[in-house]
């Protein structure tokens, strides 16, 4: 079975959470920290906070923005269940806004159209690691609404502004194995904004303020008022959870970031080599990166035209998989699940890019170690059965 997706442990990963397994601190200790700042530097943002998953960095950096009950949140529905589920995690609603047909990316015409006086702000997914449309995403939000990237797929990639992470009001990153560096599980939110960043690090940790002068009292009587300064005392003051990252994370996280550069330019060389190998194919039209941007290649969506073949995306997917090729498909549209349709009142027809894209993408084996005569297999695999089903 040739993966979608891939993880890559080498020894040196070994050794760094080995070291955390020898030293007397498994979390909380100084690993986040160096992991945190290691972030700063590669996506350009004046602070990191580092999370248990990428769900947890969209919900917190979501509350962080002060989003309040009966807020709406733009959201694509093109995109993995966290990116509206953390809206209603963090109290607010989401909207959902079409995508363009050509990128699959956040199209900035409906985003406006959607926007409502109780619009808080929006989401704008980096799909596939492909860079979305911040400026014009920004432009038309306006002033007093903030825009969230979720950039789950995109760390590495680059806009005309620089590297994805630091030119919205604050970016979310994933480091599930899937991704381009693991954590095990982790996330991270990266912003230019140490106010944020603060409030973030607040909520990772059960809503607990740790900075005395920001201290508001326990209520104690005043016979017993020393018992709030001793070194044990902290004070929550806001509603939270746990979402910290282990320094058993941090310590993977920090090691496979420093061989981002490498994972990088093997997942473009792959897409490339993709690029020239199905460029061709009649039927299948290619995800390509827009003017200006490099992408991080997280995923290799293909598109397959359901009028040409027997049996739509539904019988390449079963053909290739009973090969042992584990396409996957990327995304169900959140707007047509069950919950949303029952809570929100969302149906098909809600959103015809978003829709379309949905019965047609196909996302090819894309990860670091994929050796180039697998890549050649799956070309040929895909090749074969488009001509088997063929119209």
């Amino acid at each position: 079975m040739i993966p979608y997706c891939q993880h890559q442990i080498r020894d040196e990963d070994r050794r760094a959470v080995s070291k955390v397994l020898d030293s007397p601190r498994l979390t909380q200790g100084p690993m986040v920290q160096a992991f945190e700042q290691a972030l700063c530097g590669r996506t350009g943002s004046a602070w990191a906070v580092a999370v248990s998953s990428g769900t947890s960095a969209l919900q917190i950096a979501l509350q962080a923005l002060g989003l309040r009950p009966g807020d709406e949140v733009l959201v694509p529905s093109l995109s993995f269940l966290a990116t509206a589920n953390a809206v209603l995690l963090a109290g607010g609603r989401p909207v959902f806004v079409d995508v363009r047909s050509q990128t699959l990316s956040v199209d900035p015409a409906d985003l406006e159209r959607k926007i409502t006086p109780r619009t808080a702000g929006a989401v704008l997914v980096h799909y596939a690691g492909h860079v979305g449309e911040i400026g014009a995403c920004r432009d038309g939000l306006g002033a007093g609404r903030f825009l969230l990237e979720d950039a789950c797929h995109a760390l590495g990639a680059e806009s005309e502004e620089g590297p994805i992470g630091s030119q919205a009001d604050a970016a979310c990153f994933s480091f599930h194995p899937a991704k381009h560096i693991t954590t095990g599980e982790g996330g991270a939110i990266t912003t230019r904004s140490g106010t944020l960043a603060e409030r973030c690090r607040r909520l990772r940790e059960h809503g607990v303020e740790r900075d005395r002068q920001r201290w508001k009292g326990l209520g104690l009587p005043a016979d017993v008022s020393s018992e709030e300064e001793g070194a044990w005392v902290y004070e929550m003051q806001t509603l939270s959870g746990n979402h910290r990252l282990p320094d058993l994370g941090a310590s993977l996280g920090a090691s496979q970031l420093a061989r981002l550069d490498e994972t990088l330019s093997a997942r473009r060389r792959i897409a490339r080599r993709y690029d020239a190998l199905l460029g061709s194919i009649d039927g299948v039209e290619l995800l390509a990166e827009r003017p200006g941007t490099r992408s991080a290649w997280h995923l290799y969506p293909i598109r397959i035209d359901p009028a040409r073949f027997r049996g739509g995306r539904a019988a390449v997917y079963r053909a290739l998989h009973d090969e042992g090729i584990g396409v996957q498909v990327h995304y169900i549209p959140i707007h047509l699940q069950p919950f949303y349709r029952h809570r929100f009142g969302t149906r098909y027809g809600d959103l015809p890019n978003t829709e379309e894209a949905y019965l047609r993408l196909l996302s090819l084996p894309l990860f670091p170690d994929l050796a180039e005569a697998d890549q050649d297999r799956v070309v040929d695999v895909l090749s074969g059965h488009l001509e088997k089903l063929r119209r």
